[in-house]
C-alpha cells in the first residue's frame, strides 16, 4: 500500500474499515500518528515497514495523507458519503516515485517456537530435518560461550528405524563414522572413564551402585506394558552444582504392539555437534534391550527441550539444508492413513482407508471446506494435507464443470 500511494501521489485521502484479523489496522493508525523510528518499525506497535522505502518517503506520506478512521460505524455507506462530500481535491503531495523491491534477508521465521515434531526413518534423515527446522525457525539469542544460538524449545523426534547406522557421512558433519563408533562403544560402557564427558553409561549402569539398565530389563520382562521401566541419569548433588551437567537426564522403555519403544530426555541438545552421536548411542541401546527381551525394535523417541545450534556451526547447517533440498525424498506413508475421493449427486465423497487397506469410514459433504474439516485430524503428515487439499479442489473443480474426475497418485 505504501508503494502504490508513492507511485501515486494524487492519493490524499485513505480511508479505514472493517475489522481486521491481525491487528494490521493498529498498525495502519499508528503509522499515522506516531511514526517510523530507525528500524523501520511503527512506533508504539512494531510492526516491520519495507526497507526498501527511504524514511523521508515514509515522512511524505504521513504528512501528505489524511488516514479517516470508519471501523466503528454502524452505518459506513452512508457515513462514507457524508465525509467525501466535505472532502476537498487536494493536489499531489510529492512527486510519484518508485523503489525497487530488495529481497529480505531474515535470519529467523516466525514460527509456534515450541513443540516441533519431526518423524523420519532414520536417524540421519531426522538429524537434517532437525537442522533445516532449527535453522530456518530457531530464536537468536546469546550462551555463555560468547557465540550465538539459534534455538528452538521442545523438538520431539521420532525415528522410525532406529537400527539403520550413520555410514557415508557428508563432508560438512563434524565427525567421522569412526567418532561414533567410539562415542557408542563409550556411551554403553560400565566403567567410570577418565577424559570422557558425562560418562553416561557409568551413570545408568554403575552411579548411586545400581544397574538401572539392568532395572529397566527386568521390569519389562516382569510385564511387558510396565510404565516403570525408567532410568535417571541426573544426580540433583552434582549436576545442580555443576557448571557442565550432563544433558541427558532420563530414559524410558515401553513394549506396545510387540515392539520396543525407547525415549529420551535432553535438557540441552546441540543439534549439530551431538544429536546424531546422542541418537546412536540411544539406539544402540534400545537393541541391546530388544535383545535380551527377544522382541523387535520400535521407535527411538528422542524430546531435546532446549534444541540449539551455535553460530560457528551455521554454514555448514546451511550446506546440510541446501543437500536436504536437492535428496529425493521416498514416498512416505501416512500412518493414520489414505482417502479415495470420487462424487455422486453434486457431492463430494471420500472414503478412508487404513494402512493396511481396510475402510474405515466414509465422508460426504457439498462444499471444499465441509470435506475438509471433517477429514482434517485425520491427515498425519504436511505433504499429505496439501496433496489431499489439492485433490479436494479438484474434485471440486470436476463437479461444477460437470467433468469426470479421476484422483491423481502422487
Amino acid at each position: 500500500m505504501l508503494r502504490n500511494i508513492l507511485a501515486n501521489p494524487s492519493i490524499r485521502y485513505l480511508v479505514l474499515t472493517g475489522r481486521s484479523l491481525t491487528d494490521s489496522d493498529k498498525a495502519l493508525l499508528d503509522f499515522f500518528r506516531k511514526g517510523v523510528d530507525q528500524d523501520w518499525r511503527v512506533v508504539g506497535n512494531g510492526a516491520q515497514l519495507d526497507l526498501a522505502l527511504p524514511l523521508d518517503a515514509l515522512s511524505d506520506v504521513r504528512g501528505g495523507v489524511e488516514l479517516i478512521d470508519l471501523r466503528s460505524s454502524p452505518d459506513f455507506e452512508n457515513e462514507f458519503d457524508n465525509w467525501t462530500e466535505t472532502l476537498k481535491p487536494l493536489d499531489p503531495f510529492c512527486q510519484p516515485r518508485t523503489f525497487p523491491k530488495i529481497p529480505p534477508k531474515v535470519r529467523s521465521l516466525p514460527s509456534e517456537f515450541t513443540g516441533f515434531v519431526i518423524r523420519e526413518r532414520t536417524i540421519y534423515q531426522a538429524w537434517i530435518e532437525i537442522l533445516r527446522t532449527v535453522m530456518m525457525f530457531g530464536d537468536i539469542s546469546p550462551t555463555d560461550y560468547g557465540l550465538e544460538q539459534k534455538e528452538l524449545l521442545a523438538v520431539f523426534s521420532v525415528i522410525e528405524n532406529p537400527e539403520l547406522h550413520l555410514d557415508n557421512l557428508p563432508a560438512w558433519a563434524p565427525f567421522k563414522k569412526q567418532d561414533v563408533e567410539n562415542y557408542v562403544r563409550n556411551f554403553l560402557s560400565a566403567k567410570n572413564q577418565v577424559g570422557v564427558a558425562y560418562n553416561y553409561g557409568y551413570r545408568l549402569q554403575s552411579h548411586w551402585s545400581d544397574d538401572q539398565f539392568q532395572r529397566m530389563f527386568s521390569e519389562l520382562q516382569r510385564f511387558g506394558h510396565s510404565r516403570r521401566a525408567v532410568a535417571s541419569l541426573w544426580d540433583p548433588r552434582e549436576d545442580s552444582q555443576s557448571s557442565d551437567p550432563v544433558c541427558l537426564t532420563t530414559l524410558q522403555a515401553v513394549i506396545r504392539r510387540e515392539r520396543l519403544h525407547l525415549i529420551a530426555y535432553i535438557r540441552s541438545n546441540d543439534m549439530f555437534r551431538a544429536y546424531p552421536l546422542n541418537a546412536a548411542a540411544l539406539a544402540a541401546l534400545q537393541s541391546k534391550l530388544t535383545t535380551k527381551l527377544q522382541i523387535e525394535t520400535g521407535p527411538l523417541e528422542i524430546l531435546s527441550y532446549s534444541a540449539h545450534i551455535y553460530s560457528d556451526c551455521w554454514e555448514a547447517c546451511d550446506q546440510a539444508s541446501t543437500e536436504a533440498r536437492g535428496l529425493n525424498r521416498r514416498f512416505e506413508q501416512d500412518p493414520r492413513g489414505s482417502f479415495v475421493f470420487r462424487a455422486q449427486d453434486m457431492n463430494l465423497i471420500v472414503d478412508h482407508y487404513s494402512p493396511l487397506g481396510d475402510l474405515l469410514e466414509t465422508f460426504t459433504s457439498r462444499t471444499p471446506n465441509g470435506l475438509m474439516q471433517m477429514i482434517g485430524p485425520l491427515v498425519g503428515r504436511i505433504d499429505h494435507a496439501m496433496y489431499l487439499g489439492r485433490e479436494i479442489e479438484r474434485l471440486a473443480s470436476a463437479i461444477d464443470r460437470g467433468q469426470d474426475y479421476e484422483q491423481d497418485e502422487v
